[in-house]
């Protein structure tokens, strides 16, 4: 009797041990970008642009631990300092759970009173990063719409993430924690709606004086989510 119970604990240990381990989640492919149309909207594709870092090309989410996410985007080309820092910044727009969010990525960023979230009257408006630089961060917001002569984007800084910007791989890449966007397994992420969407700013790279602007011409290189992500 005991050696059919210690048998039995064998078996299962040598069953536990071959059982294959449940395979983390891969990245999912959420958007695509057309090469070598990065410049203006106005103008279209310019010289130098793609080499500066700002041609997009695709993007992925992919679901890190228990509650993080890890965004990567993959660009033509990346000088070997990475995207122009405090001059210009990338922006990804998100509905989850009905509400806007906004990443705004830069590979250098000036801690500096933002002058136009203070006209808008949003908070916080930039002062508790006065006189810090920062290499590599995204910042995460909750947004809505405000018109003020033109529609600007009007959010709420929720939380700052360390950056990446790999020139070898053209690869920017972050990673947040669910929560900061409300989001669980099961969430669904899709791309912004709003104004976001309609001045083609759902995910773009844009010049710094217009950040907050959903003005089309202040677009550098743009895309759009395709694909709606679902937390596993």
């Amino acid at each position: 009797m005991k050696r059919s119970a210690l048998s039995l604990m064998a078996s299962c240990l040598i069953v536990g041990l071959l059982a294959p381990a449940q395979a983390a989640p891969k990245a999912t492919s959420v958007f695509e970008d057309p090469t070598g149309d990065a410049g203006t909207n106005a103008g279209g594709a310019a010289p130098g642009f793609a080499e500066a870092g700002f041609d997009l090309v695709s993007g992925t989410i992919q679901k890190e631990g228990k509650d993080k996410l890890t965004f990567v985007v993959t660009h033509s080309a990346m000088p070997p300092s990475g995207t122009i820092g405090e001059a210009f910044r990338f922006i990804w727009g998100l509905t989850v759970n009905n509400v806007q969010y906004e990443m705004t990525v830069k590979s250098l960023d000036v801690g500096k009173p933002d002058v136009v979230a203070s006209v808008m009257g949003q908070d916080p408006n930039g002062e508790e990063r006065v006189g810090t630089v920062y290499q590599g961060v995204a910042r995460v917001e909750e947004c809505g719409t405000i018109a003020l002569g033109i529609n600007w984007s009007q959010c709420t800084t929720l939380a700052y993430y360390d950056a990446t910007f790999d020139p070898a791989a053209k690869t920017i890449t972050w990673t947040i924690e669910m929560s900061v966007i409300e989001a669980k397994k099961g969430t669904t992420i899709a791309g912004g709606s709003g104004g976001r969407a309609t001045t083609q700013c759902q995910i773009c790279w844009v010049a710094q004086y217009a950040e907050r602007s959903l003005t089309p011409h202040t677009i550098v290189d743009s895309a759009i989510q395709s694909v709606t992500y679902k937390i596993k």
